[in-house]
């Protein structure tokens, strides 16, 4: 040790073996310069500053304030406390607080978590790490990239404030602000999220997820799309189980499955969507107000299920078909479907054919039962009526009516052609009787199942799209899971957990 002048005043150099104690921590390094009236110490070679709590700080060149207890330390640094350690160009460390931030890029190692950031800092009162700028975290579930990220050692929370983008294997969420709690594995998302997975992508102002128990909700403007079942969903409330299956969704809800030629809408209260994993049968319910529309057929029911084993859509509780100019009903209405088109269907019981030929004449089919057939037009093209058969159908010459035809019998056949009856067969003692269309009594030209009420056809406006979705734009290029060994690879989707304890 011997005394120096530094900017006129009086100071002192040590050399070799340099050490100092200061309230809980201990600085040492290969030489120093010292200056007794600032308190102000500049150190170089080997430094090392170590806390009573085990935290250690190691760089070459190093500038420390007695008074105010805060070191800088440049060249090289790393810092350990406990499993986690920092390396980065500089850092600047309160020896009291233990309060440390960098500025000029580092990466952080906890077990198998790699963190990179621009400027980051860690405050052990509040039991917060903050990472700013170019942070891109790592571990072998997944990898994080965005711009502000906090978490807290404590809660064991992770909290985001501005967009992030998460990735695993085979997935990525994005999203403006959320949190995560990394021991409940719950996670609340907000602002323009969207999840993105090999089928199935979500958009939605908010998103919780439990990826314990594998279920998560979404809330406002939701739009969810299935691209295996080529289906899509607006609602303003989403359910969501294992593999992001939907399972519920209401809120104005929208089923659609979108084709140039022939989308298929379904609109309702409420939907419910079970679809197993293993046999990947579907089964949609849609609950109350329901109604659907597919080409120029549409119709409405109180229930819809679709079941995708055997492409069967059944409408109960009131339903209702129509088709152009003719109405169809019974107490349950079963559709086939094939190659993504209506193909046939029943009426039963108490089925009813109606066709509006004009104004004031409506051709009808009654029976207990009526099988119909649809051309690729998805137009009624043949009906055959199964027991209590009876009929109304009037009859043009030079597109103007002329003749009513009123008949019963056990079983009918009628075949179609642009949606008008073209033939007629009858089996099992058929009585009926042609009349002048002059000379029909008007007190016959309704059969007692007779409804006509076109006012409650579903509307091609009642399908619109409720909302548009803004998309957030996906910013980073897609990183992978930072690689590991198989064993350590079990655990899924485990957002970061930096091993430091309370006191930290």
């Amino acid at each position: 040790m011997k005394s120096i002048q530094i900017d006129g005043q009086s100071a002192q150099l040590l050399k070799g073996n340099v050490q100092f104690d200061q309230e809980g921590s201990t600085v040492y390094c290969d030489q120093a310069e010292y200056n007794p009236i600032t308190e102000q110490l500049k150190g170089n070679g080997n430094v090392r500053i170590v806390n009573t709590s085990g935290t250690v700080v190691t760089g070459k060149f190093l500038t420390y304030d007695n008074r105010t207890h805060e070191a800088r330390v440049d060249g090289d640094v790393v810092l350990v406390d406990q499993s986690m350690t920092l390396k980065t160009p500089w850092l600047k460390y309160n020896t009291q607080s233990r309060l440390g931030w960098y500025g000029s890029g580092g990466a952080i190692t906890d077990k198998n978590t790699n963190l990179k950031s621009r400027s980051g800092s860690f405050n052990p009162t509040t039991h917060t790490l903050f990472f700013k700028r170019d942070v891109v975290l790592q571990t072998p579930d997944y990898s994080i990239q965005t711009d502000t990220l906090q978490y807290n050692t404590e809660s064991k929370t992770a909290y985001f404030f501005a967009y992030t983008q998460i990735n695993t294997t085979d997935q990525m969420v994005v999203f403006q602000k959320g949190d995560y709690n990394t021991e409940t594995k719950i996670g609340t998302f907000y602002h323009q999220v969207g999840y993105y997975a090999k089928d199935k992508t979500l958009f939605a102002d908010t998103a919780w997820v439990n990826q314990n128990s594998k279920i998560g909700k979404a809330r406002g403007n939701v739009w969810y799309i299935d691209s295996a079942e080529e289906m899509q969903f607006w609602a303003q409330a989403v359910n969501y189980e294992k593999e992001g299956v939907l399972s519920m969704a209401w809120g104005n809800p929208l089923a659609a499955q979108i084709s140039k030629k022939d989308s298929f809408f379904i609109r309702a209260d409420t939907f419910i969507n079970r679809k197993d994993t293993v046999t990947k049968n579907q089964i949609l319910w849609a609950i109350n107000n329901s109604k659907f529309l597919k080409g120029t057929t549409s119709a409405n029911a109180n229930l819809m299920i679709y079941n995708s084993v055997d492409s069967t859509l059944k409408l109960r509780k009131n339903p209702v078909i129509w088709d152009s100019s003719t109405r169809m009903s019974g107490d349950s209405i079963t559709f086939k479907i094939k190659n993504k088109k209506l193909n046939e269907g029943s009426l039963f019981p108490k089925a009813f054919i109606c066709i509006k030929e004009d104004s004031n004449a409506f051709s009808q089919i009654q029976g207990d039962s009526i099988h119909f057939n649809l051309d690729s037009n998805q137009r009624i093209s043949e009906s055959r009526v199964y027991r209590k058969g009876k009929s109304i159908y009037y009859l043009k010459e030079q597109d103007t009516l002329n003749s009513v035809f009123s008949v019963q019998c056990e079983n009918m056949k009628f075949q179609f052609a642009d949606g008008r009856i073209s033939q007629v067969r009858f089996y099992v003692s058929p009585k009926g009787k042609l009349y002048p269309i002059s000379e029909f009594p008007s007190g016959e030209s309704k059969l007692n199942n007779f409804v006509w009420d076109e006012k409650n056809r579903p509307k091609t406006n009642d399908f619109t799209r409720p909302f548009v979705v803004k998309l957030a734009k996906i910013r980073y290029k897609s990183l992978q899971p930072k690689a590991t060994a198989p064993e350590k690879s079990k655990k899924k989707n485990k957002l970061p957990l930096f091993s430091t304890d309370k006191r930290n």
